[in-house]
């Protein structure tokens, strides 16, 4: 048995294949006038007649594309499968002219195209992504510059385009304070105390110097006075602020305070982030 299905466009008749329309669902291109139809919709079954000639046949070598085989009108119209959608009758011996070239389930029919403008949005999400990398490397220039030393060239060249510094990161919870003490040195000079205290940087790497918060307290621990140190102020002549402390290592600050006639009992001192540019 052979099955034939018929275009809707132009009315030529195929042989076709159950694997041919079982492919898309039925859905194939005519050869002929090029019309993708339903071909399930004009299915008929013809018998094999082995004493008839044989129908030409045209093979095509692409492996996309389908043999096809012209089935002549009135053979369609005699089956009684379905006759109401046989083709129309045609005097016997007529040509229908050459062999079309393809009867294929074309993929690139059923492909979506894809949106207009669409390259546009790839292009801006790429500026985004790079402008957020730049935003990043920005606010984080001093962490990746200890953890990947390699990357610290290039941050200079970017902080040096921004206007900005690599500086050491401030980390004043990783450094802590061993010692302090608050004395008067000169008795004749009550007025006149100094501070002394030591600081250890407890990281496996080095810190940037942090600011001392100063807090000058009476006997009942009320606040007197309060003044923030920066690294500059505090650090002895000769020191460079931006180097910062070892890995591991400790300095002593010492600062000589003038209190006046606040006389203060105690304070307080903790260590605040510097500011950086």
């Amino acid at each position: 048995m052979s099955l034939v299905t018929k275009c809707a466009s132009c009315g030529t008749t195929f042989r076709v294949t159950s694997q041919q329309l079982q492919a898309h669902n039925g859905r194939v291109r005519c050869g002929s006038c090029m019309t993708v139809f339903d071909g399930l919709e004009a299915l008929v079954t013809l018998p094999d007649a082995g004493a008839e000639p044989q129908p030409r046949e045209t093979a095509v070598a692409s492996a996309a594309v389908f043999e096809l085989e012209p089935v002549e009108p009135a053979a369609v119209a005699a089956a009684p499968a379905a006759p109401a959608r046989a083709a129309e009758a045609v005097s016997e011996g007529k040509e229908y002219g050459p062999a079309p070239e393809q009867l294929s389930l074309d993929e690139e029919l059923f492909r979506k195209p894809a949106p207009r403008g669409a390259g546009w949005w790839v292009a801006g999400a790429v500026l985004l992504a790079f402008a957020l990398a730049v935003q990043a490397a920005y606010v984080y220039r001093a962490d990746l510059a200890v953890q990947y030393p390699g990357l610290k060239p290039y941050l200079v060249q970017l902080c040096d385009a921004l206007r900005c510094k690599v500086s050491l990161p401030q980390r004043p919870r990783q450094i802590a304070i061993e010692a302090s003490d608050l004395q008067v040195n000169d008795p004749a000079r009550p007025g006149i105390i100094q501070l002394t205290a030591t600081l250890r940087n407890h990281a496996g790497h080095d810190l940037g110097y942090p600011a001392l918060d100063l807090v000058l307290t009476n006997t009942r621990e009320h606040t007197l006075a309060r003044r923030i140190f920066l690294p500059g102020e505090y650090l002895e002549g000769g020191r460079d602020a931006e180097a910062g402390i070892p890995a591991n290592a400790e300095i002593t600050v010492r600062l000589d305070l003038d209190t006046s006639d606040l006389n203060p009992a105690g304070f307080r001192l903790d260590l605040l982030p510097a500011p950086t540019q």
